[in-house]
């Protein structure tokens, strides 16, 4: 090996160990780190799992008192999350603290995660003034039976960021408080009294006045019909082929598709034993035929 050759090895040799030198430094200087952190670590990890339990417990507590007491439970629900969220953020910004980051700096990461999240979820936080108008402006509650977009069915709950709905057939749907807000809601259970609405349709030969006497007997008989507004049962309409008797009926929500049902039953038997007819659309065809 030559003057030359065995400089370069020596060069080689030295960059290698400086570098091993440098690479062990960095090491030893973040294991100290990691080794005098260690012990606010441990503890940090100890408070967030106290915290996350205490936080539970405090809301099962909540939940309870909620409850108990008389306020709507609408606004228990909503209340009930709101709580949550809140609850949690603090367990956070404890944690952070034992970490011994500083309060400012907690601020001001809060301030700009706020600020991206806020860009970055824009409907969500629509959702959740949505909520907040729901809240206040009370246009339903839980336990109303209600119809929005097409969508019929009973509040069951009303989150922070969307409102569970129980349709008739047993399915949920969960519709973002926003639509809600910005929507038309037609809400049956506004009014404790609901109109039953119903036509009937006789032959053009059968009497009318018979068939209303009937129907009225019917109303006057059945327990789920509200007297305390009159009922209508006149002539609405003289069809094709039929004359149609309309029948408004004041009734609960609770009772009202068993006076559905029961009303259409009753009537088309005792239409049958008096003889009237219903009679069903019928065509005059006449066949010209050339000789």
């Amino acid at each position: 090996m030559n003057s030359t050759e065995t400089n370069a090895v020596n060069e080689l040799s030295e960059v290698f160990s400086e570098e091993t030198e440098r690479v062990t430094s960095v090491f030893s200087t973040l294991w100290d780190f990691i080794k005098g952190k260690l012990p606010s670590l441990g503890f940090a990890i100890f408070i967030f799992v106290l915290g996350m339990a205490l936080s539970k417990l405090l809301l099962k507590l909540i939940q309870q008192a909620l409850n108990r007491s008389k306020l709507d439970p609408t606004a228990a629900g909503f209340l009930h999350s709101l709580i949550r969220v809140m609850l949690y953020v603090l367990v956070t910004v404890i944690v952070l603290s034992v970490l011994n980051v500083p309060m400012t700096s907690i601020i001001t990461v809060i301030g700009t995660v706020s600020l991206t999240v806020g860009l970055a979820l824009q409907d969500s936080l629509s959702n959740v003034a949505g909520g907040f108008l729901i809240l206040f402006s009370k246009p339903l509650k839980v336990g109303d039976f209600v119809e929005f977009a097409g969508i019929t069915g009973t509040v069951e709950t009303i989150g922070i960021l969307q409102t569970k709905i129980k349709k008739p057939d047993g399915t949920t749907v969960f519709i973002p408080n926003s639509k809600i807000s910005d929507g038309v809601i037609l809400n049956y259970s506004e009014d404790p009294k609901r109109r039953l609405d119903l036509n009937f349709g006789i032959a053009y030969d059968a009497d009318p006045e018979l068939a209303k006497q009937i129907i009225n007997e019917i109303l006057q008989k059945h327990p789920s019909v509200l007297h305390d507004n009159k009922a209508t049962v006149r002539i609405g309409e003289l069809a094709d082929s039929a004359v149609m008797i309309h029948v408004r009926v004041w009734t609960t929500h609770a009772e009202y598709w068993n006076l559905y049902y029961d009303l259409h039953e009753q009537v088309k038997q005792n239409f049958d034993a008096q003889g009237i007819s219903i009679p069903y659309p019928q065509a005059d065809i006449h066949i010209k035929s050339k000789i």
